[in-house]
């Protein structure tokens, strides 16, 4: 996870009230006198973007900067208090904005949320048929790996002393009674796989790099690749198992298209009401007027095109 967008986003976001200057008794996280109780930890987390939530949930650390980065944000809104910062006119004026943002945003989404019933399940399945070429998972494999590097600017001799050490792995590696997984322990160079033996996990045929998947293709079950360059470096590879291309079944795909078709469904909605508003009341701008405004706050933008 990239934290310093993340930070970023939330220092930006600033509508919610400073905390108090003690934090509670029962803080879970705090930041000198700026505290999270339970509750606010769960409304912070409840807040998040489903994906950057999934994110944490599966990291620890990924969780931790974000729990320290709402510390940080709401220690600078603390201080903006102090200061009476949300006082300044052009402040309040932009808070006021926003406010009024959220106001349309919420309202116009409540104004567009499909039925509950939709789309029918006769729809899903009708698009389903229609489109099954489009619901392929494709090929799967679970590999394991030797890898060593080859730095960038590295000179010939050492790039042919990589080479010439794949080429002795592989040898051991087809040895009579060879442990794969204990000789990727002991010589692979990435470390998440050589970790677990070399294991890789299950990894789609599209995910795969050009020449590891044009390798793999032809490999049978259990079979060692022939030593495989990259960018990064060599590459020896052994396959697992695979699993062949297929057409994803209807209930696998189900979830996926009714959030698709209520996301088109709901914009609709939206779009409708917009226009409905419109055309009731056109908007109507004196151009003028305008024009003299911008040329009070920006006379060279309000000049006129040659």
């Amino acid at each position: 996870m990239r934290r310093a967008p993340v930070l970023l986003a939330l220092l930006a976001l600033g509508a919610a009230p400073a905390a108090a200057q003690q934090p509670p008794a029962e803080a879970v996280a705090r930041m000198g006198a700026i505290g999270l109780s339970p509750a606010e930890v769960e409304a912070f987390l409840r807040g998040l973007d489903p994906e950057i939530l999934a994110q944490a949930a599966a990291s620890r650390e990924a969780l931790d900067g974000l729990i320290r980065a709402e510390l940080t944000r709401r220690a600078v809104a603390a201080e903006a208090a102090k200061a009476n910062w949300a006082g300044r006119p052009e402040v309040a004026a932009r808070i006021d904005q926003a406010r009024q943002q959220v106001i349309v945003d919420t309202w116009l989404a409540a104004r567009s949320e499909p039925p509950a019933g939709d789309p029918p399940e006769a729809d899903l399945r009708q698009i389903y048929d229609d489109n099954t070429a489009r619901f392929v998972a494709p090929a799967q494999y679970h590999l394991a790996q030797i890898f060593l590097p080859v730095a960038p600017g590295a000179s010939a001799a050492q790039a042919q002393a990589v080479e010439d050490r794949i080429d002795e792995l592989r040898r051991r590696a087809r040895a009579r009674g060879a442990d794969f997984a204990a000789l990727a322990r002991q010589a692979s160079q990435h470390k998440d796989s050589a970790d677990k033996g070399g294991d890789m996990g299950w990894l789609a045929e599209d995910a795969l790099i050009p020449e590891i998947r044009e390798a793999v293709a032809g490999l049978e079950k259990g079979a060692l690749s022939t030593p495989i360059r990259s960018q990064a470096g060599w590459h020896l590879i052994r396959l697992i198992d695979r699993k062949e291309s297929q057409v994803r079944s209807f209930e696998e795909v189900r979830p996926l298209l009714v959030e698709a078709l209520r996301r088109q469904q709901a914009a609709e909605l939206r779009r409708r009401y917009v226009e409905g508003l419109v055309g009731a009341a056109p908007p109507a701008i004196n151009e003028i007027a305008v024009t003299e405004i911008l040329a009070r706050l920006s006379p060279a933008a309000a000049a006129p095109s040659q």
